[in-house]
């Protein structure tokens, strides 16, 4: 008979410490709400999301430095990359290029571009990927794309880096 009554006063107090738990929540002020996101005049900051990218080349080869033109246009246009030159983390592309029939100038480059990882200058830059292949006047724009959408799936491959 004492133990039950030992229980039923544990059970007791157990209640009463939760219903007073539970009046002082009530009490409590309830949490505000966030306050808004201050209003920048429309404009996102996509600058804090664009992946810096450095573009290196320096053949004379005349198609190789249409490639090399064509892709430093398409990435100053880009939303989701922006070009760099300063000491930052970001992603070179270095391009080479050479004629494919040395006698022919301006028919078709063969190329080839590694996809380099640069944290600081002076550092050791880490190597992510390359590729190689031969570029004509007419396939310009087309391999220009390519690389460039090879470069922003690297991006977000290796976005953990940035």
């Amino acid at each position: 008979m004492q133990t039950f009554f030992r229980a039923l006063t544990l059970a007791l107090a157990l209640t009463l410490a939760v219903a007073a738990s539970a009046a002082a929540q009530a009490k409590a002020p309830a949490p505000q709400a966030a306050p808004a996101p201050a209003d920048t005049g429309g404009k996102k900051n996509d600058d804090a999301r664009k992946t810096p990218v450095a573009i290196e080349h320096d053949d004379n080869d005349a198609v190789g430095t249409r490639l090399a033109y064509r892709l430093k246009e398409l990435l100053g246009r880009s939303s989701l990359m922006q070009p760099t030159s300063k000491d930052e983390k970001k992603i070179v592309l270095v391009l080479k290029t050479k004629e494919e029939f040395p006698g022919r100038s301006g028919l078709s480059s063969i190329y080839s571009v590694s996809w380099l990882f640069s944290s600081k200058e002076g550092a050791l830059k880490y190597f992510l990927t390359s590729e190689a292949g031969i570029v004509d006047s007419a396939d310009i724009d087309q391999t220009a794309e390519m690389l460039l959408g090879k470069t922003d799936k690297l991006a977000s491959t290796y976005g953990y880096l940035f």
